[in-house]
C-alpha cells in the first residue's frame, strides 16, 4: 500500500510540473510577437541600463560617508596621522571612563593602543567581552553612501569585540572608503572572506509599534576614526 501511495503522490507531482511547465510556455508563445514589436520600436539602446559616474574625490567620500554616518548617530573623527588616531581613541575611553576594554587582531589596532597605558585584552573570551565596557577593531572597507562599516572575517578576528560590548570604536584609513557596495563586492572579488560583517550605525531595533530602542542586540554607540592616507 505505502508502495502504490509513493507512486500515486510521484505522478500526481510530475503531472503538476508538466502543467505549470506548459502553461510557462504557452505564455512565453503568446507574448513573443509583443516582445519583437517592442524591440523593434525601442531599439536595443533604450533597454540599456544609464551609465553613472562612479569617481568621486578622497575629500567627497570622506565628506559622504561622514555625513551618513552621522545621521545614523555615530559619532565621526578624521584624524592626520595613527599617532592622532591613537590619542583620539584615548579621549574616548576618558570620556566613557571605559576599564574594561577588547580589541581585536588588527595590526593597525595594536599599533594605535600600543602608545596607551591603559590594559587592552585581545581576542577576549565571551566572558570577558560580556562585561567589558568598549571593543576597539579596524576595518577593511567603508560604504559612503550609507555609512557603513564592512569588516572581514578573514582579515581579522573582529566579530566578538565589534558585537558584544556596549560601544564599539572602529579605526580605518581613508584609502579603504568607497562610495558603494558595488565597488567594495568588485574589490573583495576572488577573496572574498567567508563572512562579511556589515555595520550601518549602533544596533537599533522597534516593536511592533515601531517604538524605537538602541542597543538591544549589539553596540548602543558607535565612534569612528578615518586615518588620512599620508
Amino acid at each position: 500500500m505505502a508502495e502504490t501511495s509513493s507512486t500515486i503522490s510521484a505522478t500526481q507531482n510530475g503531472s503538476a510540473r508538466e502543467a505549470i511547465l506548459a502553461s510557462i510556455r504557452r505564455s512565453l508563445a503568446t507574448s513573443e510577437p509583443f516582445d519583437a514589436a517592442w524591440s523593434e520600436h525601442h531599439g536595443h539602446a533604450a533597454i540599456s541600463a544609464p551609465v553613472v559616474d562612479p569617481v568621486f574625490s578622497r575629500d567627497k567620500l570622506i565628506e559622504n560617508f561622514r555625513n551618513n554616518l552621522e545621521l545614523l548617530g555615530a559619532q565621526f573623527a578624521l584624524v592626520s596621522s595613527e599617532t592622532a588616531a591613537s590619542e583620539h581613541v584615548n579621549a574616548v575611553i576618558d570620556k566613557l571612563g571605559a576599564k574594561r576594554i577588547a580589541i581585536s587582531d588588527s595590526a593597525l589596532v595594536k599599533r594605535l593602543v600600543d602608545e596607551s597605558a591603559i590594559e587592552f585584552v585581545e581576542n577576549a573570551p565571551a566572558s570577558f567581552l560580556f562585561d567589558c565596557d568598549l571593543g576597539v577593531t579596524s576595518a577593511q572597507w567603508a560604504i559612503a553612501e550609507t555609512g557603513t562599516l564592512v569588516l572581514e572575517s578573514e582579515k581579522e578576528s573582529h566579530r566578538l569585540t565589534s558585537l558584544i560590548p556596549p560601544v564599539h570604536l572602529c579605526v580605518l584609513t581613508a584609502s579603504n572608503v568607497r562610495q558603494t557596495m558595488g565597488e567594495i563586492l568588485e574589490l573583495a572579488g576572488k577573496d572574498l572572506s567567508k563572512t562579511m560583517t556589515f555595520i550601518t550605525g549602533a544596533s537599533r531595533t522597534s516593536d511592533i509599534e515601531l517604538t524605537l530602542a538602541i542597543g538591544v542586540h549589539g553596540p548602543g554607540e558607535l565612534h569612528v576614526i578615518v586615518i588620512a592616507d599620508q
